[in-house]
């Protein structure tokens, strides 16, 4: 895993340093953040799973009716992000614990913090989620008030490198973090590399009633993940006077190290995750104001011969933002105003002594 660790930053600083590539103007228009706030107001969900597998004491049927369902209760927070010299930070919060909750049900500890760095050719992605007290539940079963526990805890950090096929025409920026404006409708291939680590843990993870069904792991304390993800992805922006849809998809695979551990010791085992996020925003990218609608979902599935994981995230909201700005200029229009500027010189010149030329023959 250290190996993986040093290889996936190497290649983030070489593609840091090779990210300067030229943008096509005609479709992307670049600017300097003077100033840049933007607010969210969102509802996030959380949801893992753990499936029980290969018990020849029990059908099937049996064991996939005892998947464990643990979810989160997080009504709707608030965030805040702002852009520094490129480079985004955003924090989600909730005011008060009953901060537009709606129902009656224990509420869920929830912490989110986030980075980012877009380039044309790159970007680069950190994230740290941290949720506490859940309510667990199973197969065809509702949430019931009864069905809780205040020990149980999921968290999870990781880093993505975003690799833009063809950021030369599209602003991944400008699509899904509206820091460059996207002047006509076009797309690319992504290829996503990521580090990840989610760790869901308790006293007692596996609940008494279905503690038979789990074979190998009746004690669980906690599930531990790390995780190295490849994606394939295609993402496309359409635009109009401003405004924005833009919508992208990636599927991928991975390899993974899982811990078990349980009162007795531990165990690690070798696993292939499914993984697939989905990102979509709808909305208008202004030099002064911008907003609009976003929606992001992550999937991912493991198993091994005893059990099965399923991890499944979503966020959805309504963004406002406000900024002061300077509009840039890339390297092909500096020089084409340089080669402007020599050829208005060489002209000039040339006037002046064709004017001297002229004069001296009518002398």
């Amino acid at each position: 895993m250290k190996k993986i660790v040093v290889l996936f930053f190497s290649v983030m600083l070489i593609s840091f340093s090779s990210n300067a590539g030229e943008i096509d103007t005609n479709y992307v228009q670049k600017f300097k953040n003077l100033f840049m706030v933007k607010g969210f107001l969102l509802n996030n969900g959380f949801q893992y799973t753990i499936t029980p597998q290969n018990n020849d004491a029990f059908t099937e049927k049996q064991l996939d009716d005892a998947r464990v369902f643990y979810t989160a209760n997080i009504p709707p927070v608030t965030g805040v992000s702002l852009n520094v010299k490129g480079i985004g930070f955003t924090y989600i919060f909730k005011f008060t614990n009953d901060y537009l909750d709606t129902t009656s049900r224990i509420k869920s500890g929830y912490k989110q913090f986030q980075m980012n760095i877009y380039g044309s050719k790159f970007g680069f992605e950190g994230y740290y989620q941290d949720y506490s007290r859940f309510y667990f539940h199973y197969k065809g079963d509702e949430i019931l008030a009864k069905n809780y526990n205040a020990d149980i805890r999921a968290y999870q950090f990781g880093a993505t490198a975003i690799f833009i096929n063809n950021g030369k025409k599209f602003s991944y920026n400008a699509a899904f973090n509206q820091n460059q404006f996207q002047k006509k409708s076009v797309g690319s291939s992504l290829t996503v590399f990521g580090l990840r680590y989610n760790e869901i843990s308790s006293r007692n993870l596996i609940p008494d009633s279905v503690k038979k069904y789990f074979k190998e792991y009746p004690d669980l304390n906690s599930n531990r993940n790390y995780a190295f993800i490849f994606q394939q992805g295609y993402a496309y922006n359409l635009v109009k006077n401003g405004f924005y849809f833009s919508n992208a998809l990636f599927l991928g695979a991975g390899l993974q190290k899982q811990v078990y551990e349980y009162p007795e010791g531990k165990k690690s085992r070798l696993g292939v995750p499914v993984t697939i996020r989905a990102k979509s925003s709808l909305g208008y990218n202004g030099k002064v104001f911008f907003g609009g609608l976003y929606a992001n979902a992550d999937y991912s599935q493991s198993k091994i011969k005893s059990l099965q994981t399923q991890q499944f995230q979503y966020t959805y909201g309504i963004f406002l933002g406000l900024r002061a700005i300077e509009l840039t200029k890339s390297k092909s229009q500096i020089r084409q105003e340089e080669k402007r500027k020599k050829d208005a010189v060489k002209k000039a010149k040339e006037d002046k002594k064709k004017a001297a030329q002229d004069k001296k023959k009518k002398k």
